[in-house]
């Protein structure tokens, strides 16, 4: 957009001269909500202290860098659960299923032996536990603020817009819950914390959504794909910019929808194929 390729009306109204009129560039954005969901536990082997305690941390980390051993060794979730909405879900009467089809998952959740996702988190011990829709159908934008590209970009990342993913994330606390209710957990969860140990009824659990839920970081499609000669998208298949020559676009913006996955390994995937398709042309 800086460089003028873009929607001309919005590189306009900033001051930019269009040279390439492709307004699908900054739209379409997606991304997975996360919401992050703590519980108290009657524990004291968690992996809490790493955070709250400055001396812990540092003897942690001097012990990593010395053996490889010890906290830093495990990951911030260490299991992790796709699911899937049921066919009969009442979301379905009024809403397309976004999905990639019918056994891919609809949210996730993450698992962590500690609190995680909760800004400023209280002293104890704690299970963290977070919810991600990962096909989701709300679609945001980036835009421009200026023509000085030291400015910082306006990003609407569009979460949770769609009825969809409301849904979805309620579904995705529900299943949370339902799933401490188990025997195994039985005396080792105290309660949930931040406003879930109050959200009883579908609307208070919206309301602790919609004030907690943040990005996992995984936004794709602001230059997103389409079949070669589409007036819509912003690269072809080869990975080349629409309309002008000698520039291709190699990241996960150019996906059309967001996988119902971390973004990790499909970029990998299409940066193999476009690695392939630069060198055969070279």
């Amino acid at each position: 957009m800086n460089s003028g390729i873009g929607n001309s009306a919005d590189l306009k109204a900033v001051g930019i001269k269009p040279i390439v009129d492709l307004p699908d560039v900054g739209e379409n954005m997606a991304d997975h909500p996360l919401l992050g969901n703590g519980f108290s536990v009657n524990s004291t082997d968690t992996f809490d202290i790493f955070f709250q305690n400055t001396t812990v941390r540092a003897e942690d980390i001097e012990f990593w860098e010395d053996k490889g051993q010890g906290f830093l060794v495990d990951t911030i979730a260490s299991h992790l659960a796709f699911i899937r909405l049921p066919s009969d879900d009442p979301i379905f009467k009024t809403n397309v299923d976004p999905s990639a089809g019918p056994r891919s998952p609809h949210y996730e959740l993450l698992f962590s032996n500690f609190l995680s996702l909760i800004d400023s988190p209280p002293p104890g011990n704690f299970l963290g536990i977070g919810n991600a829709v990962v096909s989701p159908s709300s679609r945001g934008s980036v835009k421009l603020r200026s023509k000085n590209f030291f400015d910082a970009p306006l990003i609407d990342p569009g979460l949770l817009k769609s009825d969809f993913d409301k849904a979805a994330m309620r579904a995705a606390v529900k299943s949370t819950l339902q799933f401490l209710t188990a025997p195994s957990w039985s005396g080792y969860i105290i309660s949930p914390l931040n406003g879930l140990e109050s959200a009883k009824t579908d609307a208070e659990i919206d309301a602790y959504v919609q004030a907690n839920t943040a990005t996992i970081f995984h936004p794709v499609g602001t230059a997103s794909m389409s079949p070669k000669g589409a007036k819509n998208g912003v690269v072809d298949p080869d990975f080349k910019v629409k309309k002008i020559a000698g520039v291709r676009v190699v990241d996960a913006s150019v996906l059309p929808f967001i996988p119902s996955t971390h973004t990790q390994v499909p970029v990998y995937v299409f940066a193999e194929r476009a690695s392939d398709l630069i060198k055969a042309e070279n």
